[in-house]
């Protein structure tokens, strides 16, 4: 009986921390719409389009998540062209991506191999002027989902920095 007084006291404990950070966590609710511009060009191989593909689904899908985490209401969009001018407009770019090698970074280590991603993204307002901006870069010699986890984190921060 006394355990099940503790496995309901901690369920209650957490219920409520976690419904307290709810509240500060949204208190934010700004709209951002998102646009994740692969920066795909006509000289790409074909390997190279399919590399900035599925670092720009994993793009697409992560820096929406930690928007959301960090209390915004955003959403993807297609292309910038489909932005309605409620709320912010956020335009990632993918200047420079280099994947490494696996082999590299399995075998040799000590970073040889490594990952690397440029970016730059613009927060825009509803009438279309940049109100924050950056250019970011990250290496990694773990795997090429921590650059754009890590490209994600920064960018994230960039507009709670302006937004806040």
């Amino acid at each position: 009986m006394k355990r099940y007084g503790m496995l309901f006291a901690g369920i209650a404990v957490m219920a409520l921390v976690l419904s307290a950070g709810a509240g500060i966590v949204g208190a934010k609710g700004e709209d951002i719409s998102v646009v994740i511009d692969r920066g795909i060009e006509s000289s790409f191989t074909e390997v190279q389009v399919r590399n900035r593909n599925q670092v720009g689904d994993l793009m697409d899908v992560d820096l929406v998540k930690l928007l959301n985490k960090a209390g915004y209401e955003a959403h993807l969009i297609s292309d910038a062209s489909a932005f309605k001018g409620k709320g912010y407009l956020l335009v990632v770019r993918i200047k420079e991506y280099n994947p490494g090698s696996k082999a590299a970074r399995m075998f040799v280590g000590y970073g040889a191999g490594s990952t690397s991603m440029k970016i730059r993204y613009d927060l825009k307002d509803g009438s279309g002027s940049v109100v924050q901006g950056d250019d970011l870069g990250v290496g990694s010699s773990r795997d090429w989902r921590n650059v754009v986890r890590k490209l994600g984190e920064q960018t994230v921060d960039g507009v709670k920095k302006k937004l806040n």
